[in-house]
């Protein structure tokens, strides 16, 4: 079977609700590692979607959803600017460990060249090997960070 094309695309605010819509199922997979609380409407709470919309994508493989992605232009970790920072990144489980992800990242780069960082929570052990196996051609400094009482491991590097 053919892997369908996989590209990235730029969202509008009319598929704000569709990035919204995956958010959920986003947190829904990293309570697997993180405590992520239902409310009472039965959604996970995520507060970020305004302060993240900067450079929204959606991630298609072929003519289907496969993800989304989240970049903004400055590390809200360290403050650094300007730097890219991959604030949300999500691959569905039908296109995981099919190299979805990676093209997607692969495409952000070269959408976003310059100096990037990309943290990932240290309990978040699958995304932590997802982001050392895909970020290895771009050979990132990595290093170990504390932020809000969470601790998480920082790249750091140029695309």
């Amino acid at each position: 079977m053919t892997q369908p094309e996989i590209r990235l695309v730029a969202a509008g605010p009319e598929q704000k609700p569709v990035i919204a819509n995956l958010i959920q199922l986003y947190l829904y997979d990293m309570t697997e590692t993180m405590p992520f609380p239902v409310g009472a409407d039965g959604r996970f709470g995520y507060d970020f979607l305004e302060r993240f919309w900067r450079f929204p994508y959606l991630i298609h493989a072929g003519d289907e959803i496969a993800g989304f992605a989240l970049v903004i232009e400055e590390c809200p970790l360290t403050g650094t600017k300007p730097c890219w920072f991959m604030a949300e990144f999500f691959i569905l489980k039908a296109y995981r460990r099919r190299g979805a992800g990676r093209a997607a990242v692969a495409a952000a780069m070269r959408e976003h060249p310059g100096d990037w960082h990309i943290a990932v929570p240290q309990a978040n052990a699958p995304a932590g090997a997802f982001w050392d196996n895909t970020l290895a051609p771009y050979a990132p400094r990595s290093r170990d960070i504390a932020f809000e009482g969470d601790e998480w491991r920082l790249h750091a590097f140029t695309a």
